[in-house]
């Protein structure tokens, strides 16, 4: 069977933000339990080296975030952790342990929302986190501003703001205005930019394209928190559902004929779900 980079459990559908940028998903609010957890592991362990807790919600909100880590530390799998960076403070003892391989935080998450915090409160207190884990344990620090663009409804007004503040606490000279892509801060901090994040929703009022290349079910897939299988990491409401974890066996789930008829679309560069056609993230793969 086919190896995966990476491969993205959902543990909770929940989060503590209301994000602009996030879609609003209509599933059940649920946390993944730790016995259905164990049992996704166990299926996936053979596929991929690294699980990503992500694809909605946020899963530091997890009660079990704590087993979830040690469930993957023994079957030597490596866990990228996504977050809104409100709880790392919260959760600092876990996280200075090294038990994630990457952590990403969305720094543009805090222009998104009405906060009763104040910027340098949300910063000091993800910044100085984020510094801890980086001077005691192996982990990567990602700290992600997705909100460059010139459309209105990008959020991005707070970024030099932002930046002043993380050349404060990492004693560094970064200048936004010369800021491109990724830029190291330390040799395991860094900051990635780009373009304000576009989810594949409303796709009545997209343009449809059939010739579009895509890496899911390639690079990854998807398991949303009642163990729904997902071709897609963006696929936030299950519109690309492949079958269910705790009912079929991985293997099975990947050689469906719709999970077959995906992959194959995007080899043609002739896709068929009307999802992927009108998903805009897919367009920088053309070429």
């Amino acid at each position: 069977m086919r190896k995966f980079k990476q491969i993205y459990i959902e543990i909770t559908n929940i989060c503590n933000l209301n994000c602009s940028f996030c879609p609003k998903n209509n599933r059940p609010k649920r946390f993944m339990t730790l016995e259905e957890f164990d049992t996704i592991t166990d299926e996936i362990s053979p596929l991929t080296n690294t699980v990503c807790l992500h694809l909605m919600g946020e899963p530091l909100l997890h009660p079990n975030i704590k087993e979830i880590f040690e469930i993957c530390n023994k079957k030597n799998l490596n866990v990228y952790l996504t977050t809104n960076g409100t709880l790392i403070k919260q959760n600092l003892d876990l996280l200075k342990s090294g038990c994630a391989k990457r952590i990403s935080v969305s720094l543009h998450s805090y222009e998104a929302n009405n906060n009763s915090n104040s910027l340098d409160e949300y910063l000091d207190n993800i910044l100085f986190s984020c510094k801890e884990i980086s001077d005691n344990s192996q982990t990567y620090i990602e700290l992600r501003l997705w909100n460059e663009s010139s459309d209105k409804n990008a959020k991005n007004t707070l970024n030099k703001n932002i930046i002043e503040k993380i050349n404060k606490i990492f004693n560094t000279n970064l200048a936004a205005k010369n800021l491109q892509c990724h830029i190291s801060i330390t040799d395991k901090v860094y900051i990635s930019f780009a373009d304000a994040f576009e989810w594949p929703i409303n796709t009545e009022n997209q343009e449809s394209n059939s010739v579009k290349f895509c890496y899911g079910l390639r690079s990854h897939f998807g398991i949303l928190c009642d163990g729904t299988v997902v071709a897609c990491c963006l696929d936030n409401e299950g519109k690309l559902a492949l079958g269910n974890i705790f009912n079929s066996k991985i293997a099975d789930i990947l050689n469906t004929p719709r999970a077959q008829k995906i992959y194959k679309g995007f080899a043609d560069r002739n896709i068929s779900e009307e999802f992927c056609k009108t998903c805009t993230y897919a367009n920088k793969f053309i070429g």
